[in-house]
C-alpha cells in the first residue's frame, strides 16, 4: 500500500513497488556482458530500492574498489531525489547550490545514476559508474531498459 506524506503544500506519494533483485541481476549480467566485451574499462553496476537502501550490486574484474562507492552513491542519489543525476547536477548548477545543502552525505552529482519508474511510481534506482561519465550514462541507460522491460 502506498503512503502519502505531506511537506508543507507539496504531496510526495511513496511507492510499496519495488525492483526484484534477481530481475536486476539478469539485466545487470546481460548488460556487464556487453561492456565486458567493447574495449571499455570494467566497471560496478549497483541498484538500490525506491528509498535508496542498495538490493544489488556487481563489480566487474579488475574494477576499481573505489567505485563501489560510487556506483551505490548514484544509485542512491537516483532513488532518493526522484531524478537522474544528469538532472540532479543541472539543478545544483541552475540554482546555485552545493550537495551539502541537501544534508545527505550519501548524494553525488556525479552523472551515472537513475530512478527507475513504473506507473508513474519511483520503485528502484540504479548506478554505473568506472568509464567517462558519458559512458557511464549510456550504459546506466542501458542497464535501466534491461530492467524496465521485465516489470
Amino acid at each position: 500500500m502506498a503512503s502519502l506524506l505531506f511537506l508543507g503544500a507539496v504531496q510526495i506519494k511513496e511507492s510499496s513497488l519495488t525492483i526484484n533483485s534477481m530481475t536486476v541481476s539478469t539485466a545487470c549480467l546481460t548488460t556487464a556482458n556487453i561492456a565486458g566485451q567493447d574495449g571499455g574499462q570494467p566497471v560496478c553496476f549497483a541498484a538500490v530500492d525506491h528509498s535508496g537502501a542498495l538490493i544489488y550490486l556487481y563489480r566487474m574484474n579488475g574494477a576499481p574498489e573505489r567505485l563501489i562507492n560510487i556506483a551505490v552513491g548514484k544509485a542512491y542519489t537516483a532513488a532518493r531525489m526522484g531524478v537522474s543525476t544528469d538532472i540532479f547536477r543541472q539543478r545544483l548548477l541552475n540554482e546555485q547550490l552545493s550537495l551539502a545543502d541537501f544534508l545527505d552525505d550519501k548524494f553525488t552529482s556525479l552523472p551515472g545514476g537513475l530512478p527507475l519508474l513504473k506507473g508513474g511510481q519511483r520503485v528502484g534506482a540504479i548506478g554505473v559508474s568506472g568509464r567517462a561519465l558519458e559512458e557511464d550514462v549510456a550504459l546506466c541507460q542501458q542497464f535501466a531498459e534491461r530492467i524496465l522491460i521485465t516489470l
